[in-house]
């Protein structure tokens, strides 16, 4: 008869801490991509609650079929602030980096007196919920009539980005109605290249 071989007990041993070793780094990694996909749905949640979302505005009034009260805004309907990234502003495809150019480009005559009121918005942030008066002509009549009737050819692209750096570029074609949509697309960085850019 044959003998029976004994089995090694620390061999025994050696296996099944091996196998505990393999079970634990199973579990561990089970958690690790649990833990991952909670984080980036918690860092999702985070965004959507500072998601910033601008657009470009008119104010209007008319009284006995004239323009009585004209002003552009920019607002932040969003849930978190907009960090404004660039301003570019044209009449007629030619570039205003300031109220001076643009006042220029439309040929507005000498002898109407340029004035306005405005807000800076180059390098401004947005609060939610929050507004920038961009230029208010409302005070000089002389001079919002005059770009009033211009204000189908001025166009306005404005880069913002949010806290978490994620950029999006508007841009509105037209001030003369308020049917002129303000249209938004998501981009990679900021569109607006320094020579271009609205500086006041």
């Amino acid at each position: 008869m044959g003998r029976n071989k004994k089995t090694d007990p620390n061999l025994l041993i050696a296996i099944g801490v091996l196998i505990a070793s393999f079970a634990a780094l199973f579990v561990y990694m089970r958690q690790a991509a649990i833990m991952s996909e909670q984080t980036e749905i918690l860092l999702q949640q985070t965004k959507a609650n500072a998601w910033p979302y601008v657009s470009i505005n008119t104010g209007r009034s008319f009284h006995d079929n004239e323009i009585s009260e004209y002003r552009y805004e920019v607002s932040n309907k969003g849930t978190g602030p907009a960090i404004i990234e660039g301003v570019k502003i044209t009449y007629k495809g030619e570039i205003a980096r300031n109220w001076k150019e643009l006042y220029t480009a439309l040929e507005v005559p000498d002898t109407i007196r340029k004035g306005h009121t405005n807000e800076m918005i180059s390098n401004r942030v947005i609060s939610s919920g929050g507004s920038i008066l961009l230029i208010d002509f409302s005070n000089n009549k002389k001079v919002m009539k005059w770009v009033f009737e211009k204000a189908k050819d001025i166009h306005i692209t404005i880069c913002y980005k949010s806290v978490f750096g994620e950029f999006w570029e508007i841009k509105r074609e037209g001030f003369y109605t308020n049917l002129e949509a303000t249209k938004r697309t998501s981009v990679a960085e900021n569109t607006i290249r320094e020579e271009e850019r609205f500086i006041e």
